[in-house]
């Protein structure tokens, strides 16, 4: 008996001990796991932590005057303004590559009136200049290990007045919150130049001493020299040694005060946002959720009718942002075909559009259809289409294939065009005839004699739809409520077009009061097949020119590359009502002369897509209006938020002169879309462009909607 106590009594013991053991066990595993993250968290901030980048007063990367090695992150942008006597800078950044820095400075000497245009209202000199700097190898590719190394030109367009060019290497000591920087220039920068830059408070508890930085600079800039330094005031230079604070306020804006000189204070100050890897300001709440429920895949017969599955359909494609335009069925090869047209009113990448097509398909489509075929439309045309073999969509739905896999096996194909005596139309919607919006009417002109600036504000009222036979129309109203542009004169004072001006008397037209008709044309798109499209189109394509225009485009399915050619014939509109004149100024110095006018443009394009470097390529060759032959060349980088930047260079054989220097168009356009603002998915963008200068050397009409832009937007994967 006493055994079988001392046995009982060992046992129960034993599992005593044996489930506080696990439970020991068990809290020492836990304390591990969370040990072992925070160790792990560690590494990751140490691997990834950055020492904050400082912008000089031209807002690229470097101290006050002098530059650094060292560049933001790619696709940031910046503006500030800077007051560095006796100047007055307003600076705009961009990030364009992880590796190149681009920034365009409008520099005001203040109190020097402009001695030509002075008279006339302009006020104080100014000076336009555009920087680029190329980082040839990052602080932040060796882990701080090794120097960044990157060269720089500054002030490379225009007057070139304040024209450096420069190598600059930069250390940065990470473990005590330091960097500094030594180069060499050439020009305004002259020889040696070095900075230094030390954040002792950036590992501080208090946050608001963490952006602190103390920053000094030897300045290689000879003052003196007037041919160096423009401004007479600005040749005072007691010390070549720039020191002062610059701070940074919540990751987003930047100031400074400096001591320049040896002889001025000097201020900037700055915000900067990486829009091009933004995934939007605000949640997207407003947006349904991928297809779920009901389901229904009741085959077809006397409970699921024909009827009954359009209705099905309608209402769940329109609320995940499809609209569906018509449903066919017929037989093909002994297999029961469903096809659906529909127009995507809300998805900017393709991805998504097929995501939502996954969920739709595999949740509403009877089980006795065996493919199903989504032709994606814009415009009044058919763009590309899926072929969704049914099989593998319903094996998608019982997890037994991936969503990749289901996408390999269903990619993206040019249109085919089924036998219309053997399909059964099921749905056809009529397409709305006319859709309004309204939108700011804005324009914005640099350097004219009678201001540094000058604007319209407005608001434009548009008007579009589809007319027979899916003939695309456009409208647009404008009326100015802001503006003054009315005392511009159309004839540049220092450097007169002397081509024909199919452009640089543009301002006449924005001069108008009241209401007016910007836009109304026709527009007819064509799917040809095998990767070929076409358009015609006709009327007022912009506020100075319309006329009738014409393209052809090769552009395959899952193709990089494509090529068109495109022509048109247009005439100048009036400056004021709904006419055209026949007859176009020229220029002979400043002495205005008459000759007939009818306008031709012809253009062969090639377009090449390079996706590793997320990078769109354009040339555009042949004959522009003012019969100058010769090549617009556009390279697009374009950003996983779907910002997308253009620059363009165009040579021709015109021959403007400007300061007795041949131009070449040169401008920058941003398009932006508007979704990262909104709480709801939307394919509608914002952009805006501007030219170096408003010349007539390589210009072109607009002819309504292009077709590689409408047919890119819909296969676009970033």
């Amino acid at each position: 008996m006493l055994k079988n106590i001392l046995k009982f009594t060992f046992f129960f013991s034993f599992l005593l001990c044996s489930s506080h053991a696990q439970e020991w066990l068990k809290r020492d595993a836990q304390a591990d796991l969370f040990k072992d993250l925070m160790i792990v968290d560690y590494w990751n901030r140490k691997l990834n932590e950055r020492l904050p980048v400082t912008y000089n007063h031209l807002l690229y990367g470097g101290y006050f005057n002098m530059p650094s090695a060292r560049m933001g992150q790619e696709g940031e942008i910046g503006a500030g303004i800077s007051w560095v006597p006796p100047y007055h800078n307003y600076n705009l950044r961009i990030q364009l590559l992880c590796n190149l820095e681009i920034s365009g400075n409008y520099r005001v000497f203040k109190g020097i009136p402009d001695p030509i245009l002075g008279a006339f209202g302009f006020g104080d000199m100014s000076d336009k200049g555009a920087n680029v700097k190329l980082s040839l190898f990052h602080p932040e590719d060796s882990g701080y290990k090794l120097p960044g190394v990157a060269i720089g030109f500054e002030d490379f367009l225009g007057t070139k007045s304040f024209n450096s060019k420069y190598i600059v290497m930069t250390q940065v000591f990470l473990d005590l919150d330091m960097e500094a920087s030594l180069g060499y220039g050439c020009h305004r920068i002259k020889r040696w130049f070095g900075g230094l830059s030390w954040m002792p408070f950036r590992k501080s508890c208090l946050p608001y001493l963490e952006g602190l930085s103390i920053a000094a600079e030897y300045d290689a800039t000879p003052y003196h020299d007037p041919a160096i330094e423009k401004h007479p005031k600005g040749r005072v230079k007691k010390c070549p040694i720039n020191f002062g604070l610059k701070y940074r306020l919540w990751d987003l804006f930047d100031f400074s005060l400096s001591y320049v000189r040896g002889h001025a204070l000097a201020a900037s100050a700055s915000t900067y946002y990486n829009f091009g890897a933004t995934k939007g300001f605000i949640p997207k709440i407003d947006d349904v959720l991928p297809y779920q429920t009901p389901v229904n895949t009741e085959p077809l017969g006397i409970l699921r009718n024909e009827e009954v599955l359009v209705q099905d359909l309608i209402y769940p494609f329109r609320e995940q942002g499809f609209e569906i335009l018509r449903i066919w069925m017929y037989y093909e090869e002994c297999q029961k075909v469903l096809r659906i047209r529909i127009l995507n009113n809300d998805y900017r990448l393709e991805k998504d559009v097929r995501d939502r097509l996954n969920h739709l398909l595999m949740n509403l489509i009877p089980d006795d259809i065996d493919e199903v075929i989504v032709v994606v439309e814009a415009q009044g045309f058919p763009i590309q289409e899926y072929h969704f073999r049914m099989p593998f969509v319903r094996e998608l739905a019982e997890k037994q294939i991936g969503v990749h896999e289901l996408n390999v096996l269903t990619p993206l194909q040019e249109v085919t065009y089924h036998n219309p005596f053997t399909a059964t139309l099921l749905f056809e919607q009529k397409r709305e005839p006319w859709n309004l919006e309204i939108f700011p009417r804005t324009r914005a002109w640099f350097g004219s004699a009678r201001g540094k600036f000058k604007y319209i504000l407005g608001v434009n009222a548009g008007f579009n739809g589809f007319l027979y036979k899916d003939i695309y129309y456009s409208i647009i109203l404008g009326c100015t409520f802001f503006s003054d542009v009315n005392d511009i004169s159309d004839v540049d004072r220092l450097n007169p077009s002397q081509l024909i001006n199919v452009r640089t008397d543009i301002i006449r037209y924005y001069q108008q009061k009241g209401i007016t008709l910007d836009v109304a044309y026709l527009q007819k798109n064509w799917n040809m097949g095998k990767g070929w499209y076409s358009r015609a189109s006709l009327g007022y394509f912009e506020i100075e020119y319309g006329g009738i225009a014409t393209e052809f485009l090769y552009y395959p399915i899952n193709a990089k590359w494509a090529f068109g050619f495109e022509a048109a014939i247009v005439k100048k509109r009036d400056f004021k009502g709904l006419g055209f004149t026949n007859r176009i100024r020229k220029l002979h110095g400043f002495s205005p002369t008459y000759q007939k006018f009818l306008g031709t443009q012809c253009f062969f394009d090639l377009y090449y897509d390079w996706e590793v470097g997320k990078l769109d390529f354009r040339l555009k060759m042949g004959k522009f209006l003012a019969n100058d032959l010769g090549v617009r060349t556009e390279v697009t980088r374009y950003f996983q938020s779907g910002m997308r930047v253009m620059l363009w260079y165009t040579v021709t054989n015109g021959h403007d002169k400007i300061n007795g220097k041949t131009y070449h168009d040169t401008g920058v356009y941003l398009s932006m879309p508007l979704d990262v603002f909104f709480t709801n998915s939307t394919r509608n963008r914002w952009g805006y462009g501007m030219s170096a200068w408003l010349r007539d050397v390589g210009a072109s009409s607009c002819t309504g909607n292009e077709l590689y832009n409408m047919i890119s937007l819909e296969r676009q994967s970033w």
